[in-house]
């Protein structure tokens, strides 16, 4: 799958850098943008226990506590979705960068969210995605 044909509940972006530099970019993005790492997982050893060898790819989590917070008053169970999660994967000779679409999930999730919490679900989206683009 390319940038080009993501699917509507995820962003998709593809990345010159190779995946261990890609996740240096991403911590920093994120930080830069007063977003909180609290989760790093090299998710490649644990698919070679799996038979899954030559495959890399980590997984970060991220987070915004004050746009997470307003969608936990509203709905506790939201937080299934929360942290954001940020896969980094190599497929071919491409670094893939994918996380969920907050404002997408959410309101699948969770009917009325939206309309609940105002734009908030599309500033997260906005601000996700310029973390993602910044490790382009």
């Amino acid at each position: 799958m390319s940038a080009s044909n993501s699917p509507d509940f995820a962003f998709v972006i593809e990345s010159s850098l190779p995946v261990r530099s890609a996740v240096v970019a991403i911590w920093k993005a994120a930080t830069a943008a007063s977003w909180t790492v609290v989760g790093d997982y090299d998710l490649t050893g644990l698919m070679a226990t799996a038979g899954g060898a030559g495959f890399e790819m980590k997984s970060i989590d991220i987070c915004q506590p004050d746009l997470a917070l307003p969608f936990l008053k509203h709905e506790m169970l939201s937080s299934l979705v929360m942290p954001c999660n940020v896969i980094i994967y190599r497929m071919g000779d491409r670094t893939r960068i994918a996380s969920l679409r907050p404002s997408v999930i959410l309101s699948r999730l969770f009917a009325g969210i939206s309309d609940d919490l105002g734009d908030l679900p599309e500033r997260i989206d906005r601000e996700l995605r310029e973390i993602l683009e910044a490790a382009r």
